[in-house]
């Protein structure tokens, strides 16, 4: 046997033996990117699908299998406040954070959440079919919480900014949080930590953010859909929101767009020190009072520009 036919008997043996890694070749490229929301459609399973009103959120895929996504479908005027209404706002949030895998022969994608607004999204795997059509995206639930009759999102993918400046570059990727750390701004001195639920930032080259905060030890929900209290316990502490990304050497802005905390329009300033793969966050003071104590939060990375830049 020649040199050449052994090495095409050899790859042909690996395809076989390794379907999973050869999918995930053909396939995630397509992906990765970051997407915005187009348009929601609820009941698709049945005749007349809805249309739901004033949808956006951000969807963001790399190519080590970390996926984002946040949505709202809340009023841009009038959002909905879990003390006011605490069903109403966590039926107009939803997403989550974790990792996938594409069947690009089923056109199917396959989810597991690791953090997520709903508890009962939080840990769970899940599906939709896809189609793409260029830098279109259009997914479809199968079998996911929360669906409403089945779900289609459709989203458009976000170019990437040219000539990215260095801190910027250093900054895109997925970074999950460690620990939260109060400390005295004299001394130094670590006053208190915390942790949470498996939480995330991402930086993406199209210049977003998206952020997945919950907090630990959340209660399931007794069935699917919460109660009012249920929702308001939910909600409780957890930080999640998708927005604009701006970055100077040292510090980046969160331009919230929306949010079930902080709410959209508002403007988060943060230092930011990247030393190997971790990141440290120093959140900036909200009044000008004398400040004792600092919050600093540390994620370490879980992927970066490489891997959450499109193939061209």
């Amino acid at each position: 046997m020649t040199r050449v036919a052994l090495m095409c008997v050899t790859l042909v043996v690996w395809a076989v033996q390794h379907p999973v890694a050869q999918e995930s070749r053909a396939s995630a490229p397509e992906f990765v990117s970051t997407w915005t929301l187009n348009s929601v459609e609820r009941g698709v399973s049945g005749d007349k699908p809805d249309r739901v009103p004033n949808a956006r959120g951000l969807l963001i895929f790399d190519s080590a299998g970390h996926v984002f996504e946040f949505f709202t479908t809340a009023s841009r005027q009038a959002p909905e406040t879990a003390q006011v209404d605490p069903l109403a706002m966590f039926n107009a949030y939803g997403g989550f954070w974790g990792g996938y895998r594409v069947d690009a022969a089923q056109k199917r994608v396959t989810f597991k959440a690791q953090g997520a607004v709903s508890i009962t999204t939080q840990g769970r795997e899940f599906s939709r079919s896809f189609e793409q059509e260029g830098n279109r995206l259009t997914m479809t639930s199968i079998d996911e919480p929360h669906a409403q009759g089945g779900t289609r999102w459709t989203c458009q993918r976000v170019p990437t900014i040219d000539h990215l400046p260095p801190f910027f570059r250093q900054a895109v990727g997925f970074w999950e949080h460690v620990v939260e750390r109060r400390v005295n701004v004299s001394t130094g001195a670590v006053v208190s930590e915390s942790k949470r639920a498996p939480s995330v930032i991402v930086y993406t080259p199209g210049g977003f953010v998206g952020v997945h905060f919950p907090t630990l030890n959340r209660k399931p929900f007794a069935a699917d859909n919460p109660t009012a209290d249920e929702a308001r316990a939910a909600l409780q502490g957890y930080l999640g929101y998708y927005g604009a990304l701006t970055v100077y050497p040292g510090e980046v802005f969160h331009n919230i767009l929306g949010g079930v905390s902080p709410a959209a329009g508002t403007i988060l300033r943060r230092y930011a020190d990247i030393k190997d793969n971790e990141l440290t966050v120093r959140l900036t003071p909200t009044n000008n009072q004398p400040v004792q104590t600092q919050t600093i939060v540390i994620l370490r990375r879980l992927s970066g520009a490489d891997e959450m830049l499109p193939k061209r």
